[in-house]
């Protein structure tokens, strides 16, 4: 009871499932997705982006469209972008998690690498595999 007089009720609190989402597996499942990107490997990219339901899709042309461009904007950002550490990971589920996460990367301009560089990544624990459903650059432009 609280102090009102009525009974309550505290329901449990989910906690992620053992390991899905440790520092180690983000940042492995992150930077696969960024190697991926790098190396313009749209099969991974598409599968990755469609989030679980990539094997269920029965015509991929326009996932591979955009897996294309995908990697191609980011090609002509970076030439190369290695995760440094995960930030902070926010559960949303025992099975999804939101993280952000750091990196280095080297300009595709030849310009000098930036250190800390920050992105954000949803990803997805699903049949033992982590995806990144979604990547995001944190810029810190000029305004």
């Amino acid at each position: 009871r609280d102090v009102t007089g009525v009974q309550t009720c505290a329901l449990p609190i989910s906690t992620p499932a053992s390991g899905a989402f440790s520092d180690a597996t983000a940042t492995s499942a992150i930077q696969a997705y960024l190697n991926a990107l790098e190396h313009r490997d749209t099969e991974t990219i598409a599968r990755n982006t469609l989030c679980g339901i990539y094997d269920a899709v029965r015509d991929r042309r326009t996932d591979q469209a955009l897996a294309k461009l995908s990697s191609d904007a980011f090609r002509k950002q970076f030439s190369e972008a290695q995760v440094t550490s995960i930030d902070k990971i926010v559960y949303w589920s025992d099975y999804q998690a939101q993280v952000l996460f750091s990196m280095s990367v080297q300009p595709s301009t030849g310009s000098s690498t930036r250190n800390q560089v920050q992105g954000i990544a949803q990803l997805l624990s699903q049949h033992n595999k982590v995806l990144v459903c979604s990547y995001v650059l944190r810029t810190a432009g000029e305004f």
